[in-house]
């Protein structure tokens, strides 16, 4: 599985392999756009975070990893999380608008 270096600009299979990286092996810059090309195949562990050694992000199948901190991040990355959580917000809200909705009209119908 492959392990990003949170100190380093590079993830790779298991070990520390200084500047040479695998072929498997991508740039921090290509992971956050992999993050925001499908924001939702990332497990986000901001608010459960109990190590902050522990990534932010993790990819659901890769197990590759992000953190909002990162040392090499591109400096486009916090201002595009500003704007994903404030749309993720938008969409939750209007989720549980609609299951509120849903629940309130169950409650009156005739079956």
């Amino acid at each position: 599985m492959p392990l990003y270096n949170h100190d380093s600009n590079s993830m790779t299979a298991g070990k520390k392999h200084g500047n040479i990286r695998a072929s498997n092996v991508g740039s921090v810059e290509e992971l956050w756009q992999a993050f925001f090309a499908n924001p939702v195949d990332w497990w986000d562990n901001r608010k459960n975070q109990r190590n902050p050694r522990y990534p932010d992000y993790k990819h659901k199948d890769t197990g590759e990893a992000l953190w909002v901190e990162g040392r090499y991040n591109p400096p486009w990355v916090k201002s595009q999380l500003a704007i994903l959580d404030t749309r993720m917000g938008s969409l939750y809200d209007q989720d549980a608008r609609i299951d509120a909705n849903i629940v309130a009209c169950d409650k009156f119908s005739p079956f």
